[in-house]
């Protein structure tokens, strides 16, 4: 069954929060077996106050207590009048991405540096370099936006 072999963690609850579907990948990411889970509560898995629905990385229980971090997409199930029934999940755990955090931290350095001489708090610029300033902006904005889609957790 396709359910069964995703490779990512898919689990199905009722409005309640009553667990319906769990797949293998949610058994080995959350280390409770479906026996166990299906038919419970799936707040067992969420820190107090986290998300409900959306896409998002926040911090899940596995069932020997220790907090990971996961990538979560939730979204609701609708039955065939369109009325929310529950809410499917897929998960996956995270990898920090060091490589994102080293290479924002200058660039933002760079944003920084030529908005503070592009608002002119240096001293006048002339016409050409606003110009060349507003293409390193462009260029560096434009880079920081593809370093934030790196994957985080949620590609």
């Amino acid at each position: 069954m396709v359910l069964q072999s995703a490779p990512v963690a898919i689990v199905g609850e009722t409005l309640d929060g009553t667990v319906v579907v769990w797949n293998r990948a949610a058994e080995q990411l959350y280390g409770y077996p479906a026996a166990e889970m299906i038919g419970q509560s799936a707040s067992r898995l969420c820190p107090p106050g986290s998300p409900r629905l959306g896409e998002f990385v926040g911090e899940r229980i596995r069932r020997d207590g220790a907090r990971i971090r996961v990538c979560v997409r939730a979204a609701p199930i609708l039955d065939e009048s369109g009325a929310t029934a529950g809410i499917s999940t897929t998960s996956w755990a995270v990898q920090d991405n060091r490589i994102g955090h080293e290479l924002r931290t200058p660039l933002n350095g760079i944003i920084g540096f030529t908005g503070t001489l592009l608002m002119g708090l240096a001293g006048p610029l002339n016409e050409e370099q606003t110009h060349q300033l507003g293409l390193v902006r462009a260029s560096a904005d434009e880079l920081l936006a593809r370093i934030n889609q790196l994957p985080q957790g949620c590609p």
